[in-house]
């Protein structure tokens, strides 16, 4: 018999579903890139995410009943509106880069979420992980962001 004070999961589909917006859009902007260096610096990025995706999926498993392979709309739209930016401006590095540092804030901002719950105990470990590879990357992409300001 299960245990009647045991927490359900709750909110991991839809961190996964910001993960995968975030991918592909990483793996976009790689391509749109002209910059060898950014383009490793993003695979950097779709590397961690996939990570974390790895590392939540059997709790949307037993959340959901299947793995999430969904994506999330903010996400979506965010994209969209990067490649009308990005068709009008020139400097397309920098659009791509200040858009996925907004991706890097959803993805944070979701795990909070998701942390604010009382959540089982392997899974909370698992977000306070995934929380911390996370902030890794929007720190990273917030610097990159920064240090290419005009």
């Amino acid at each position: 018999m299960a245990q009647l004070n045991t927490p359900q999961i709750n909110h991991a589909s839809d961190i996964i579903q910001v993960l995968n917006s975030g991918i592909e859009f990483y793996s976009e902007a790689k391509e749109q890139v002209r910059d060898p260096r950014l383009a490793q610096f993003f695979d950097r990025m779709l590397s961690a995410r996939r990570s974390v995706k790895e590392r939540l999926q059997p709790f949307a498993v037993l959340e959901e009943g299947r793995r999430e392979e969904g994506s999330a709309f903010s996400v979506e739209v965010r994209k969209v509106y990067t490649k009308v930016i990005s068709a009008l401006s020139s400097d397309t590095e920098h659009t791509y880069i200040s858009q996925l540092e907004e991706v890097e804030d959803k993805t944070l901002e979701e795990l909070r979420i998701a942390l604010k719950d009382n959540q089982p105990p392997q899974y909370e470990a698992a977000l306070l992980q995934s929380m911390s590879t996370m902030q890794d990357c929007h720190d990273e992409m917030r610097a990159l962001k920064l240090s290419i300001k005009h």
